[in-house]
């Protein structure tokens, strides 16, 4: 009677432990490293300058330890700035310039590891002072598309566009030689030719020097 017993536990942990190995595969679970990661990050260095040139970088990175899948990204670039040429790590050029300097898109191509692409922009003598640059991407798998995107804050200096119809450089020096004299000229001369009128000034000027 024992003996029957001891059978009956051998087989019933040989059934768990078979259902243990199978299951995984019968739910089509996938090992997690068997995939890839990517994400994208838009930068640059420095304050652009009206009227110059900037360079954008956009780093696309893959972490995971398959190819991506296809990838595609698009830089639309905002007032002021006009793309006037693609560059980067990349082993190939898979970047375009259309729509007049205002779109640049890079795509059909998979990878794995980091790659860098760079986008050289013309900088408008009235550009506006704060411009924000945004690359969107996608991914697409057998299992879907999944999108992707960064944003660039960036400050241009110089004779920008402040928003209210100006440059935002300084007027200063402000050269007072022809309005001190026709003051002088007012007041000495009393030509103010209105009844009644009187003139009665005080000059006080000072000049600091730059």
């Amino acid at each position: 009677m024992e003996k029957h017993g001891w059978r009956r536990r051998v087989s019933a942990l040989t059934s768990v432990m078979g259902l243990a190995i199978a299951l995984p595969f019968a739910v089509g679970a996938t090992p997690a490293q068997a995939q890839s990661n990517v994400t994208i990050d838009k930068s640059h260095e420095g304050a652009f300058v009206a009227g110059g040139q900037g360079v954008y970088t956009i780093t696309l990175t893959n972490s995971g330890n398959e190819d991506s899948g296809t990838i595609e990204f698009t830089d639309n670039l905002p007032p002021g700035l006009t793309a006037t040429d693609t560059g980067g790590t990349f082993p190939f050029d898979v970047c375009d310039i259309t729509n007049g300097g205002k779109t640049v898109h890079c795509g059909g191509f998979t990878f794995t590891g980091s790659f860098e692409f760079t986008v050289t922009v013309a900088i408008a003598d009235n550009a506006p002072c704060t411009v924000t640059n945004t690359v969107m991407g996608t991914e697409t798998t057998a299992e879907g598309t999944h999108a992707f995107s960064d944003s660039d804050p960036t400050t241009i200096t110089g004779n920008c566009n402040d928003g209210n119809g100006a440059g935002g450089g300084s007027i200063l020096p402000l050269n007072l030689n022809g309005v001190i004299p026709m003051f002088n000229n007012i007041t000495t001369n009393n030509n103010i030719n209105s009844p009644g009128a009187s003139n009665n000034s005080v000059q006080r000027f000072r000049v600091n020097a730059p």
